[in-house]
């Protein structure tokens, strides 16, 4: 009971400031980071993000220059992930973030705004009714909804059937402020036309994000130590992470602790400088016929290792789906429970899974996916570890400066609820605050790329990973040999893909 008083308080220290800042108070919200010390300890570290004076400023300019008045501002997607649960605080404070910028969206600019939350239908069926209903109003013209979001395979679906409109005009919408993802305009274009876009304005931006969690206590058990430092250094690759994690005898037995588990291929191709798409002169993404050597030696070093199921867990246990021999293997019914455990040293999961991690009695710190040798500059955090939503706009959309102007609201906004919020929910734990884990979000978010591949790779339906994708997350639980033809395979059946998406939504990249 103790427990779930604290965590209630945390949350009412949390979202106050901002629920004033909607009232008539005047007051600004304070934004911050909270860092626990001991289970019930009093915080000790506060950090001001000095973004969020600029935000509000920037927001008075805004509703200042624009009023909407009587009108309606309606936001559609799946099963309401991205819209807040109830038009008022549900003490969830993710949810509570989106329903506050929500709020100070509809007084800044007079209007009602409407959360359409069309249910997702199953996997089984592929489809979701969000799109289904997006698809209809574009050919209709009736423009029912402002903006949507989405999956990648949902953005794929709309540019398929030539509902999204072109955003590269937007004026309003300001890319090269910090609260958009800085990379739009380079990985993110089609023909240099921009249809969906993507950053704070979406809470998944918090929280699909690949990185390396290590488990203190198996760390200090086998005498590892520095960690946070090599990343700080500009040391931390895959060579020293191997050097690292040999510190812990190969496990033949399962009585001790695994060096790995879990890995994601096109995050680990994209840490170590490796795109699977490129551009042509056009601005038009296509996949190369050629696979780089350099990604087929990448993935022969993560396969010795990641099929090894003396040094990681075995992989195929989660990505073939068969987890009842999973279970039955290492007795445990997921990898985080096994990390949780002291079972493993290093496990690879989108930054939103320290959530789950947190409430479990384990001490933890973030890293980034290692760089792939020194040669290598910086380090790259792929944004997509499962498959980013995107905002977009339907074609039907009757007030475009209006909708200009909401998004970048949204995006504005989003930062100033959603990043401090996202990152309470990753940090916080019971036993031991982490500062330097915070550095380690920071570096992970500030290096964060997209690669359109998930956007132009299909799946089998709109809930499923592509081809290119699933050849990635397979190649790594047994050897890389094939590797090589079974992408140029792959490759063909992107392009084509592509080509579609092309043919649909040409005459918009011409005009």
């Amino acid at each position: 009971m103790l427990k779930k008083i604290l965590v209630l308080l945390l949350v009412i220290l949390m979202v106050v400031p901002a629920i004033v800042s909607c009232g008539d108070s005047g007051e600004e919200p304070k934004n911050t980071i909270n860092y626990d010390t001991e289970a019930g300890g009093e915080d000790e570290e506060t950090e001001e993000d000095p973004l969020i004076a600029e935000i509000d400023e920037h927001m008075g300019e805004l509703s200042t220059l624009f009023s909407f008045k009587g009108e309606t501002f309606t936001w559609i997607g799946p099963n309401g992930w991205e819209a807040p649960e109830k038009d008022e605080e549900t003490g969830d404070a993710v949810d509570d973030a989106m329903y506050f910028r929500q709020r100070e969206i509809e007084d800044a600019f007079g209007l009602d705004w409407v959360n359409n939350k069309a249910e997702m239908v199953g996997v089984e069926d592929g489809a979701s009714p969000a799109i289904e209903l997006i698809k209809q109003d574009v050919m209709a013209g009736t423009g029912a909804y402002d903006a949507g979001y989405g999956f990648n395979m949902h953005t794929q679906v709309l540019l398929i059937n030539d509902c999204l409109m072109n955003l590269t005009d937007f004026t309003n919408v300001d890319l090269d402020r910090e609260w958009w993802y800085s990379g739009m305009r380079e990985y993110l274009s089609i023909g240099g036309e921009l249809y969906f876009l993507t950053g704070p304005i979406v809470s998944a931006y918090y929280q699909d994000t690949m990185s390396i969690v290590f488990n203190k206590q198996v760390a200090e058990d086998y005498g590892i130590e520095g960690l946070y430092d090599l990343v700080k250094d500009g040391d931390w690759t895959f060579d020293k992470m191997l050097e690292v994690a040999s510190a812990i005898p190969e496990n033949s037995s399962g009585a001790g602790a695994y060096r790995y588990a879990d890995a994601d291929g096109v995050s680990i191709a994209i840490a170590h400088g490796y795109t699977l798409t490129d551009f042509d002169e056009n601005g038009n993404p296509f996949i190369p016929d050629a696979l780089p050597q350099g990604l087929v030696d990448i993935a022969d070093k993560y396969s010795v290792i990641f099929s090894d199921d003396t040094q990681s867990v075995n992989l195929k246990g989660r990505n073939s789906g068969n987890h009842e021999n999973f279970t039955e293997k290492y007795g445990y019914e997921n990898m985080q429970d096994m990390f949780a455990d002291g079972k493993v040293l290093f496990l690879f999961i989108p930054t939103d899974e320290a959530a789950y991690l947190r409430q479990q009695d384990v001490n933890f710190g973030f890293l980034p996916v290692p760089k792939g040798s020194d040669a290598q500059e910086d380090y790259i955090s792929y944004g997509a570890a499962r498959s980013a939503f995107n905002v977009f706009v339907p074609k039907s959309a009757n007030n475009s400066q209006k909708v200009d102007v909401v998004l970048e609201a949204m995006g504005a906004l989003g930062y100033k609820y959603f990043k401090s919020t996202c990152y309470d929910n990753m940090l916080k734990s019971r036993s031991v605050k982490d500062i330097e884990s915070k550095e380690m979000l920071d570096i992970i978010f500030e290096t964060k790329k997209y690669d359109i591949i998930n956007v132009v790779d299909k799946g089998a339906n709109t809930s499923s990973d592509g081809e290119m994708v699933t050849l990635f997350n397979t190649v790594f639980e047994e050897s890389s040999s094939g590797f090589v033809s079974k992408f140029f395979i792959k490759s063909k059946i992107v392009n084509a893909n592509i080509k579609e998406i092309l043919g649909n939504i040409q005459a918009d990249i011409n005009n």
